[in-house]
């Protein structure tokens, strides 16, 4: 005998709760990131959050660097090697609620890796 049990989807109750797990999690990113600025601005020196090889050719690449300092992450794409002289490609600068939320969107990988880094920099503050 075979009984078959129908759940009745409430609209919208995924989407809400999947939103305010996103949300926690972002704001608690954003908690260490602004405690990380404080043991910042107490040290004067920045954090490295992450760094990224974008492209790599037999002599030239190009990186992503990712710094954090008293008020703002600063995100840099330097080129190195070959005939041309380590550059500054482009930078941006975010505050911390910007960096957080387009850090989550941008990729999971990257995001746990920068909330690892966050605990492992708050932890060796201490």
């Amino acid at each position: 005998m075979m009984i078959l049990l129908y759940l009745k989807k409430v609209p919208g109750l995924q989407e809400s709760t999947q939103l305010s797990f996103e949300s926690c999690i972002i704001n608690n990113f954003k908690d260490k990131l602004q405690d990380l600025s404080h043991s910042v601005a107490e040290t004067g020196k920045p954090v490295i959050l992450y760094t990224r090889l974008l492209d790599e050719e037999s002599d030239y690449g190009e990186q992503e660097l990712a710094i954090v300092n008293e008020d703002f992450v600063v995100i840099q794409v330097i080129t190195f090697g070959g005939y041309v002289p380590i550059a500054v490609q482009h930078q941006r600068v975010f505050t911390f609620d910007v960096f957080a939320q387009w850090i989550y969107e941008r990729s999971n990988n990257l995001f746990m890796q920068c909330f690892n880094t966050l605990d492992d920099a708050l932890v060796s503050n201490r």
